[in-house]
């Protein structure tokens, strides 16, 4: 870098010491914009090393030392009576914030600044008086906050759609009879999603209706709302019920990229720009930054309890490590971000039973707060004309010991009134995992929904932990005890284990389970086998049991699958034998299976699939699940597809369109096309395609131009002759052209019954491509007659 100095002694080197101030600074740290507290930091210091400089000087240029760097520009110092003058944008330039009250004066119509009375910076000139040596401290730069921004992606825009899916069964068991079917039809558009499911039975009430509803998403302000039947929110202490009305609420699937649990922090701050690497168990990240403080919001790859490491590495080559206990849970909610529900309507009786079984109406409506990064508040209240209940919770991170959450609800109701108390406390690391909780109901209490509570005070105690043992496996156990009074007690405990025994998985577990004063106990065990991709065998013993099975599983487009089992019932002796083949297609899966159990014998045949009606287009489709693309290859040949990197069974291409199903709403999917199937002269901007649908919305992925057949043809007037050259041809969709010798024109893209006008001086006429022979690349058609306009026709 070339730079300017000046003595009276002649040119001298650029010349510097290097210093650094790298520091960790509390949480209540300057954020970025904010004017800096300079309180705590040292008074400026300014000076002269050389004595015999004058007290005035005109504006000279020096070379800019900052923090022990040298800059890349140089910059003009003035001296007046002591003090050392900038000019006012070269602070900025250097990054540095000088308050807009420092001492100014100006030179030849510009402003220069006084580098005083700013505590945190000293600045004076080297012993040449040619260097400008400035020390600043971190906090004088601007702050940042580098954070992982909201990441809503646009949704693309939908497709009109009906589909009915289908799941139907007929079995034979004992020479009885029966035949099933679950039914789930509806209709999307961008106004949203209709859709009704229902069950058909052959023994029975023969049709139920089971949910209907209309939904509409709002994935910019995570909103969704529900029309009909759905279920209510469900909490620490609540759990959801069905009902049939409106419920509007916060939906964070709508934006599944989003974090919206609370992620460590990390401050530091460099007086030099600087690369920070971030080092975690199984993850490392690497920052840039410039000089000032500095705020991270780290995401881990893990949820729970870890560490980790931040170095922090300046540009002259100066090192400083810090490491930083944290603790992240999914159930507490960033600082300031709201969560709520408001459900209303009447309650649902008899589902799967009754197709319009309602009662009383009720009303309820929840609301969870992120006060801070450790600490999520939550509430709730619902009423009926039965009972009304509300309850307040909490959820408290402690780093690193873990998180704990606690909630108190209250009923009244035509039966009494009764509290619920509820407790726990959960720590997950990457080595083991402990959850245990409590909760306690008193006789009367009661949510809305329940029936008459049963006489007694209701308790459960549920105890569960995991211990990562490395290579040799993993080992977890469990204890549950819940008593519902008037003597109803049930518990069960399990201890089990698992490794890996080379390509194989072993799993050996005990249980103990106790009822009322009876008890079952039992060891178990199961190894299975890969055998290729989609293929395993298992051996499984236990509860009296043993058992042999051989699986392998359809082909993601197209293909075989199986599945058998062959094992015996210790206690009564008897012989199980089961068997199936699925047969999977474009159109859906069918599977043939039969059983026999002892002298008891049976067989089914099922069929599931979906139709679909997308863009006019009736297609059929494997499945259903919560989202469609319509896929359409612009070519004359049919070419596969690829879903996530798995192939899919249906093709496109030639006029044919394919459906894909089973696609995540709100989120990325990557559709791709293979090439070696299109023609070298189609156009693909590229093979794959990342689309975002809604929630049971379809989405049209195209890929390709449409194929081209170029043909020159030669032109000839009404009688047979050949037009001259140099006429002005024009065709839709073409370049203008004129014609050539021979009256011939070539064209890109000869479409059967386009328009060909041709002009002249003295003449005009109309020609009509016409039908291009089959498999000749570049045909010459001709003679091709253009018939002559009348002059009122010319225009």
């Amino acid at each position: 870098m070339a730079s300017l100095a000046w003595s009276r002694a002649g040119p001298v080197s650029r010349t510097g010491m290097l210093s650094l101030a790298i520091a960790l600074y509390s949480p209540a740290a300057s954020q970025a914009g904010e004017a800096p507290d300079m309180s705590s930091l040292p008074s400026m210091e300014i000076g002269l090393a050389a004595s015999w400089l004058p007290s005035m000087r005109p504006p000279l240029p020096v070379t800019v030392v900052l923090n022990g760097e040298a800059t890349d520009e140089p910059c003009l110092v003035a001296l007046r009576d002591g003090h050392l003058f900038v000019p006012s944008d070269a602070a900025r330039s250097w990054g540095i914030r000088l308050p807009g009250n420092m001492s100014a004066i100006t030179i030849d119509g510009q402003r220069f600044t006084a580098l005083d009375g700013l505590a945190g910076l000293t600045a004076r000139l080297d012993g040449n008086g040619a260097a400008l040596l400035i020390d600043a401290d971190p906090r004088l730069f601007p702050s940042v906050h580098l954070r992982r921004g909201p990441r809503s992606l646009p949704v693309a825009r939908a497709v009109p759609a009906q589909f009915i899916g289908y799941d139907l069964s007929l079995s034979e068991w004992q020479g009885e009879l029966s035949a099933s079917a679950f039914l789930d039809a509806g209709l999307s558009g961008n106004w949203g999603v209709l859709g009704t499911t229902a069950t058909v039975r052959s023994e029975g009430q023969n049709v139920v209706r089971l949910d209907s509803s209309f939904q509409r998403d709002f994935p910019g302000r995570r909103l969704r709302l529900i029309l009909g039947d759905t279920l209510t929110r469900g909490g620490d202490w609540n759990r959801p019920v069905r009902f049939g009305g409106i419920r509007l609420g916060t939906d964070f699937s709508l934006t599944p990229d989003d974090i919206t649990y609370p992620l460590p922090v990390l401050r530091g701050s460099a007086a030099l720009p600087s690369t920070v690497e971030l080092a975690a168990a199984s993850s490392r990240q690497r920052l840039d930054v410039q000089p000032g403080n500095f705020t991270i919001d780290y995401q881990p790859v893990f949820t729970g309890s870890g560490e980790v490491t931040m170095t922090i590495r300046d540009a002259g080559g100066n090192v400083r490590n810090v490491m930083r206990s944290f603790y992240t849970s999914p159930r507490l909610l960033r600082e300031g971000l709201d969560d709520f529900s408001l459900e209303a309507g009447f309650l649902r009786r008899n589902f799967g039973w009754s197709s319009f079984s309602y009662s009383a109406p009720f009303a309820a409506g929840s609301w969870r707060h992120g006060l801070s990064d450790t600490l999520t508040l939550f509430g709730r209240a619902e009423g009926s004309g039965d009972s009304q209940a509300a309850g307040l919770g909490l959820g408290l991170v402690i780093a690193p010991i873990g998180e704990i959450s606690l909630a108190a609800a209250a009923s009244h109701g035509k039966w009494g009134s009764g509290t619920l108390l509820r407790a726990q406390f959960q720590r997950i690391t990457r080595t083991y995992a402990i959850t245990a909780s409590y909760q306690e109901e008193s006789a009367d209490f009661m949510q809305v929904g329940d029936d008459r509570p049963d006489a007694g005070k209701r308790s459960e105690l549920a105890v569960a932990g995991s211990l990562v043992l490395g290579r040799i496996g993993n080992l977890s156990a469990s204890h549950v005890e819940n008593d519902q009074g008037d003597n109803q007690r049930f518990s069960t405990s399990s201890l089990s284990y698992a490794a890996n025994l080379g390509p194989a998985y072993l799993s050996l577990g005990a249980r103990r389970m106790r009822l009322s004063g009876s008890g079952n106990d039992g060891l178990f065990g199961s190894i299975t086998l890969p055998l290729g991709p989609r293929a395993s065998a298992g051996l499984f013993a236990g509860a009296g049991r043993t058992a042999a099975s051989l699986n392998r599983s359809p082909p993601s487009d197209s293909g075989l699958g199986y599945r058998f089992l062959i094992g015996r019932d210790h206690d009564s002796g008897m012989t199980l034998a089961e068997g199936g083949l699925t047969w999977r297609t474009g159109a859906g899966d069918v599977e043939l299976s039969a059983a026999r159990h002892g002298k008891t014998d049976g067989i089914r045949l099922e069929a599931r699939g979906a139709l679909l009606t997308v863009g006019g287009e009736i297609v059929v489709a494997p499945r259903l699940d919560y989202a469609f693309a319509l896929v359409d290859v612009l070519g004359d040949e049919e070419a596969s597809l690829t879903f996530e990197n798995r192939p899919v069974a249906q093709r496109a291409g030639g006029g044919r369109k394919a459906v894909i199903t089973g696609l995540q709403p709100y989120a990325a999917n990557r559709i791709a096309v293979d090439l070696d199937a299109l023609p070298m002269d189609m156009l693909v901007t590229s093979p794959e395609q990342r689309i975002v649908p809604g929630y049971r919305q379809a989405v049209k992925v195209t890929f390709g131009s449409p194929p081209s057949h170029p043909a020159t043809l030669w032109l000839v007037d009404e009688n047979g002759v050949t037009l001259p050259v140099g006429l002005a041809v024009t065709v839709a969709d073409e370049p203008p052209g004129v014609t050539g010798q021979g009256g011939e024109i070539y064209l890109s893209n000869a479409r059967p019954g386009a328009r060909i006008a041709v002009r002249g001086p003295e003449m005009a006429c109309l020609a009509i491509v016409p039908a291009l022979p089959q498999g000749v690349p570049v045909p010459r058609i001709g003679p091709v007659s253009c018939i002559a306009l009348k002059k009122e026709d010319r225009k």
